[in-house]
């Protein structure tokens, strides 16, 4: 798909509003709220928002599986309009909570998984990014006669991954609801993900010094900032019992699909060029990358356990934020 008016404005929208989504987002979760700056970020991507999905309309791929020239990731053009709408019916009724959730729920889909697979490299942003810019693909590299390239990633990726990814997904979505868990669970959950990071990096580029220095240098750096940031003011930790009370948080399942996602499309770059893992800085790049996932959850788990560490209280311990 060679670049367009019409092309240049949706991806020029798309790469504006994720970059000035996480601005809106911050500026009313900060613990100074910026109300001023929320708002003006908030319409801004709205309205680029409005115009990525416009735009999209009148972009049509023949290449990929379609009805019409229209494929399935036009499914999110009706998605965008719905769940706009959705979220401005929120806020007219004053329901903040539900106005928040909405609009990162659309930012995580449409920004970020839908992001993602239009960096495969055949495709026009995957062929700009790996290779007019980084070189690691031809710049015009197209998949062989036949079947396109991501018909031919989905019929080669073993079930046994889907299969995964759908068990992950629902590990995920189960961060998402208010629960009570205990210490094993705690502590199991950034373990198991560690293990699976780490996994990611060695089955891919060896266990150099390097490459397990790289993982651990930003695994470290993460797990130091993260355990500085407050808990929500609704954790709690019932000593009787040894469990806590966490709030629903969309940051775990966003986490888990960035390990799942990293170790996919690594791994599809290595089929498509197996000379990969001779790029140092590439490599020393991702291994940070899966430490920087593996940091995070390690340092939401060390506030968890510090907050157990708290003296006992008659009634329930809260730390606010």
């Amino acid at each position: 798909m060679d670049m367009s008016p019409t092309i240049a404005i949706h991806l020029s929208a798309v790469l504006g509003a994720t970059a000035i989504g996480p601005v809106a987002l911050w500026a009313r979760r900060a613990r100074a709220p910026r109300p001023r700056l929320h708002r003006a970020a908030g319409y801004a991507w709205v309205t680029l928002m409005l115009v990525a999905a416009t735009s999209a309309i009148f972009i049509r791929d023949f290449r990929l599986p379609n009805i019409n020239g229209y494929t399935p990731i036009h499914i999110l053009i009706p998605v965008t309009y719905g769940m706009l709408a959705l979220a401005f019916w929120f806020l007219a009724r004053g329901n903040i909570t539900g106005h928040r959730k909405t609009m990162k729920r659309l930012y995580i889909g449409a920004c970020g998984v839908a992001g993602a697979f239009t960096l495969l490299p055949g495709r026009y942003l995957g062929n700009l990014v790996f290779g007019q810019w980084l070189g690691l693909i031809s710049p015009q590299y197209q998949p062989p006669q036949g079947t396109p390239l991501i018909g031919q990633i989905l019929t080669n990726t073993p079930l046994w991954v889907w299969g995964l990814l759908a068990a992950l997904l629902v590990l995920g979505w189960s961060q998402t609801r208010r629960r009570t868990v205990g210490l094993a669970r705690v502590t199991l959950l950034p373990l198991g993900l560690g293990a699976l990071s780490l996994y990611g990096v060695f089955s891919a580029f060896g266990a150099s010094p390097a490459v397990l220095g790289s993982w651990l240098a930003a695994a470290i750096l993460l797990l130091l900032v993260v355990t500085q940031m407050p808990l929500p003011a609704d954790a709690a930790y019932d000593p009787a019992r040894r469990q806590f009370q966490l709030p629903g948080s969309w940051v775990p399942m966003a986490l888990i699909m960035g390990i799942f996602l990293t170790k996919y499309m690594v791994g599809v770059g290595l089929v498509i060029n197996p000379t990969l893992t001779t790029n140092t800085g590439l490599t020393l790049a991702i291994a940070a990358l899966y430490g920087i996932f593996s940091g995070i959850f390690a340092g939401r788990t060390a506030r968890l356990l510090r907050l157990a560490r708290q003296p006992a209280a008659p009634a329930m311990t809260t730390v606010h934020a």
